[in-house]
């Protein structure tokens, strides 16, 4: 069983991670509109409809390789034709007779089989047979692949090169997707100095906004920039409500927790949202926000990056995958082995910057934990292979112990 299946959260205080899933979820009444798209611009988007092809794959009969069609199973053929892919004349076959082929041609009327030219001999226009073959052999039926009418890309996925192939493979010209999601990304703190503005003392350079912009950019979405809001509950609340009249969603990082300096519940409520405050049984990422403001979804993540990274891939991601018109993906971290003993991480689920370091007598992969910990880390992120995935409910963790690993080539899929 996965180590979140189990979704284990010893704290009742603390809202489990598949209850925040879904406590994001139900904020979106369903996907944005779609929109008729051409082929050449579908990679990306998210299908809103299931697509049957016209017409059957492969459309006609043909040659699986280069050999011979044969009209009969003898030994000895005369060769009346040359086929190769594309032709549109084909001659008929009567036994006795074979026509040279190759790889994609039409099969002519009256062949069987195919031979492989390996397995005959050929002299002037007759060919001898070496081996036995079977009727049917090297042929490729129509519609052996898919049938006309048939499903070939269902709704509510993701196009990708596979799709695009098979579509263009049934002459699909375009197909209905969902509309880009817009996605407002906020940072929030009077500390924060956009990257490349000289620092003041106290300030910090702002990784939260370009991080979670570079997350979420890809071709479903549309993402405007919302740039700082400061410590201030009147202006914070302007730049939500100004943001959620141009965007679906909205998602913020800083002022999650209830400091004096965190405004943001105070500022969503005053525009007329809701918003509900969850302390999530997540390690780094416990303080995550979801609710919504004039029609536009928020997700308010965490200040600090790498928490701020966790909490969007384990709760945020689903509200927005949900207005894209997807079916919120589950998190299935691969069986690893603990190349690290600590402290167990109580009622919380912990992800951690990791390496791999090989594989262990069992076939799992060794993960080694990286850095020092700490959620505003972000230097272990560069050196590490993925992120260990620790199960709540541990006392501790010795080497050897069985945990989770998520690389980051499957995070950035989320």
């Amino acid at each position: 069983m996965s180590v979140l299946a189990r979704d284990l959260c010893a704290d009742p205080a603390l809202l489990s991670i598949a209850a925040a899933q879904e406590q994001a979820a139900v904020l979106v009444a369903g996907p944005v509109e779609d929109e008729l798209v051409p082929l050449r611009e579908l990679a990306g988007r998210v299908s809103s409809e299931s697509v049957a092809t016209p017409t059957p794959l492969p459309p006609f009969d043909h040659s699986a390789m280069d050999g011979y069609a044969l009209a009969g199973l003898g030994r000895s053929h005369v060769v009346r034709a040359r086929l190769a892919a594309g032709a549109e004349e084909t001659p008929t076959l009567v036994p006795g007779e074979a026509a040279r082929i190759l790889t994609g041609a039409p099969m002519p009327a009256g062949a069987i089989a195919v031979v492989m030219q390996e397995r005959v001999r050929r002299e002037g226009d007759r060919i001898t047979l070496e081996a036995d073959v079977e009727a049917g052999a090297n042929i490729r039926r129509r519609g052996e692949d898919v049938a006309a009418g048939e499903v070939i890309v269902p709704a509510a996925v993701r196009l990708d090169a596979r799709h695009i192939a098979i579509l263009a493979a049934a002459g699909v010209t375009q197909a209905r997707v969902r509309r880009r999601v817009r996605i407002g990304v906020l940072s929030t703190g009077d500390e924060l100095a956009r990257p490349g503005e000289p620092l003041t003392p106290g300030r910090i350079h702002d990784a939260n906004r370009p991080m979670l912009m570079a997350i979420l950019n890809r071709p479903s979405h549309e993402i405007v920039d919302l740039g700082v809001a400061p410590d201030e509950p009147a202006a914070l609340r302007r730049l939500l409500l100004d943001a959620a009249a141009r965007c679906d969603a909205i998602v913020t990082s800083g002022a999650t927790s209830v400091g004096d300096e965190d405004h943001l519940a105070a500022a969503v409520f005053a525009g007329g949202g809701r918003l509900e405050l969850a302390r999530v049984a997540l390690k780094p990422g416990k303080p995550v926000v979801a609710g919504t403001l004039r029609g536009a979804v928020l997700i308010g993540l965490p200040g600090n990056p790498f928490a701020a990274l966790v909490a969007h891939v384990l709760v945020g991601r689903v509200a927005l995958e949900r207005l894209a018109g997807l079916a919120p993906k589950p998190l299935r971290p691969l069986p690893a082995s603990a190349g690290f003993s600590q402290k167990g991480p109580g009622g919380r689920t912990e992800f951690a910057p990791a390496a791999l370091r090989g594989v262990d007598e069992r076939g799992l992969m060794v993960v080694e934990k990286l850095g020092r910990g700490g959620s505003a880390r972000l230097a272990p992120l560069i050196a590490a292979d993925g992120l260990a995935v620790i199960p709540a409910g541990r006392a501790d963790i010795r080497i050897g112990d069985p945990i989770g690993f998520l690389p980051f080539e499957a995070a950035a899929e989320l």
